[in-house]
């Protein structure tokens, strides 16, 4: 009993004289809110272009090359605003997207009509109108609907769903800046970055879908990054965050997703031998060898067009006068034939 009633009294002692802990400071609590370091862009090496190792390679570095790689696009093709899309005269204007949903002929309407369940008689006691429904079997002089007979030619739609990427003028934050905010606040890894050069470069370069300016630029990258890191990563950002790092409402970043994945043909499949490949490219340019752009055109003088519109009535009259006269034809009823006398 002794001995039990020594240790609660040494017990009692230690509880008096342990002083309470210190009152909560949240602010000072790195463990609820973790710090967001910047990485810095000066601490990446170069990259050898003859020793290429896509797994050791830092993310900030396939960063560098990618932006290394737009920004030389960007000054070979300068400012350039995005031009109309052309029509042809006499024509129409072509349809929107919504007017290719709906129906085309009456025999189409009635056999949607017709598939449709049964309205009932009245609702909350209004009596409906009873539609008379059609057979919903085929008639043999029923009208045969082709699908895209009426569509404009692929370069002309590649040339409209482009102008999605365009701005009204370009962005004031520098490329480098806008490129490192998104792998400050969103992360990704070495492959989404040397998958969004591939992509690029295909649609730039090599298919020539979209040319690299200025006014484009941020937006197009911000879409290669986000269907990359959805094509290669198991966890992506959500997309709310990931617009407004990139400075887009969500409605926009998910036009601007489906537009880049349509110009690239939903052709996103990459491998290791393909981002090797391209992180040998982008290195070599980087050095200034310019080897990545060899197909592209060397001289691009682009310019944009002046404020004030020239008139040019005197090269029509100057060049209508150096057109050659219509020929002069006849038909002849009795030989039914076509003669040309000559020119009038």
């Amino acid at each position: 009993m002794s001995d039990a009633q020594s240790t609660s009294e040494d017990a009692r002692k230690a509880c008096e004289n342990k002083r309470p802990p210190h009152a909560p400071n949240p602010a000072t609590d790195t463990a609820i809110v973790p710090g967001v370091k910047s990485p810095d862009p000066d601490s990446a090496e170069a990259v050898d272009p003859n020793h290429v190792n896509i797994f050791e390679m830092s993310p900030v570095q396939a960063l560098k090359l990618l932006c290394t790689f737009v920004e030389s696009l960007v000054r070979m093709t300068g400012d350039v605003p995005p031009t109309p899309p052309p029509r042809s005269r006499g024509h129409s204007p072509t349809p929107s997207l919504s007017g290719l949903r709906k129906v085309s002929n009456a025999n189409d309407g009635k056999e949607n009509i017709g598939f449709a369940a049964s309205p009932p008689g009245q609702i909350d006691g209004v009596a409906l109108t009873k539609t008379p429904i059609g057979s919903p079997e085929a008639h043999p002089q029923e009208p045969t609907s082709v699908i895209g007979v009426d569509a404009e030619p692929v370069h002309i739609q590649h040339a409209i769903i482009a102008r999605k990427f365009w701005s009204k003028r370009p962005p004031g934050i520098p490329l480098l800046e806008y490129l490192m905010r998104m792998h400050k606040y969103c992360a990704m890894s070495t492959a989404v970055y040397l998958a969004t050069a591939h992509y690029i470069s295909r649609l730039a370069v090599r298919d020539r879908l979209v040319p690299v300016t200025p006014r484009n630029v941020h937006r197009l990258l911000l879409a290669g990054l986000r269907v990359s890191m959805k094509a290669l990563e198991d966890m992506c950002w959500p997309h709310s965050r990931f617009a407004k790092v990139g400075g887009v409402t969500e409605l926009e970043l998910g036009r601007l997703e489906v537009t880049f994945l349509f110009l690239a043909a939903f052709e996103l499949k990459v491998d290791e031998a393909t981002l090797t490949k391209e992180a040998e490219s982008l290195a070599r340019n980087a050095q200034g060898s310019g080897s990545a752009l060899l197909e592209g055109p060397v001289n691009m003088e682009l310019k944009l067009p002046s404020d004030r519109p020239k008139s040019r009535g005197g090269e029509k009259r100057k060049a209508s006068s150096n057109l050659p006269s219509r020929p002069a034809i006849t038909v002849s009823h009795s030989q039914g034939a076509i003669e040309v006398l000559g020119q009038s």
